[in-house]
């Protein structure tokens, strides 16, 4: 969970982020933790403008791979575990199994406004934008109590930049958009189909999603919600708020099929009837949660 107060709207500076950014800022951090005490030695160390500096500053954070500490900003555990040159599990982001773990993060984490209403709030698989857009709007009022529309709609662009490809029109032809690495999940398309464009959001079976990423997200989820417990339901892995199911746009066999496929390699842990229709995910007395983050990272 955040420790964010609120949920956030802006700090993007109007950037998506791109293809390269997050292990070039990884790297740059290792060299030297107070980049950003800095502008301009951040801006040649980096080798991007002003504003760009401040957004990569601001996804590193929202992914989960920077945190900030006095005047340095250094690697989180997670981010040194994923880009490590040395011992990363994939340090240039070549695996999209690695994306996807960021998408984890960033939704469940960062508290981005926009990404709550994406995946907590809204689960029809089509949304027009302009609903998408009120649903984000009335998010920010409750957090904010104000906020401009334009800030808003900045917001909601760079969601829609950071997860399609580009924009698809009625005729089925794809204008292509500047690249963000999480476009290679195909969870969204953006199309124009009348006065308001369509969301479309890919629901189903994700093959690139590996084992030992579904376990690092159920070890997250199952920490969050109820770390004490020795079984957690399918339905809740399914529905609840911050799960794997609603975060990642699984449907029930796919998510059933992710889920046999880790207890088979995860000593300790089993899928079994509740008695009631319903099938939970269950972890023997000498199966600590622990388990799963050992799956998750080896």
């Amino acid at each position: 969970m955040s420790d964010r107060e609120y949920e956030v709207f802006s700090g993007h500076e109007s950037f998506a982020c791109r293809y390269g950014w997050l292990p070039k800022l990884h790297e740059a951090l290792l060299a030297n933790p107070e980049l950003f005490a800095d502008d301009d030695a951040a801006i040649v160390s980096l080798g991007i403008g002003k504003n760009m500096v401040k957004s990569i500053r601001f996804w590193g954070d929202a992914f989960g791979l920077t945190r900030t500490v006095g005047r340095q900003v250094v690697p989180t555990a997670f981010g040194i575990a994923l880009l490590d040159q040395k011992n990363g599990r994939d340090p240039y982001l070549e695996d999209n199994a690695s994306l996807w773990r960021l998408h984890w993060t960033i939704t469940t984490n960062a508290n981005l406004g926009a990404w709550s209403a994406a995946f907590m709030d809204l689960p029809d698989t089509e949304v027009l934008k302009d609903t998408f857009v009120k649903s984000v709007q009335g998010k920010a009022v409750s957090a904010r109590g104000a906020i401009t529309s334009g800030t808003v709609a900045q917001h909601v662009d760079i969601f829609l930049r950071t997860y399609d490809g580009g924009r698809t029109t009625a005729a089925g032809v794809v204008e292509e958009g500047l690249g963000c690495p999480l476009q290679e999940l195909g969870l969204l398309d953006v199309v124009d189909a009348g006065a308001s464009p369509v969301l479309r959001f890919r629901r189903g079976p994700k093959p690139d999603i590996d084992v030992a990423t579904m376990a690092f997200a159920v070890c997250g989820f199952w920490q969050s919600v109820a770390p004490n417990s020795r079984s957690i339901s399918l339905r809740s892995l399914m529905v609840d708020r911050r799960s794997p199911g609603a975060v990642f746009r699984l449907d029930e066999s796919s998510m059933h099929g992710a889920l046999q496929k880790m207890t088979d390699v995860s000593g300790g842990f089993s899928l079994r009837d509740d008695g009631a229709g319903g099938v939970d995910l269950v972890r023997s007395a000498n199966a600590p949660l622990s388990k799963l983050e050992d799956v998750a990272w080896h």
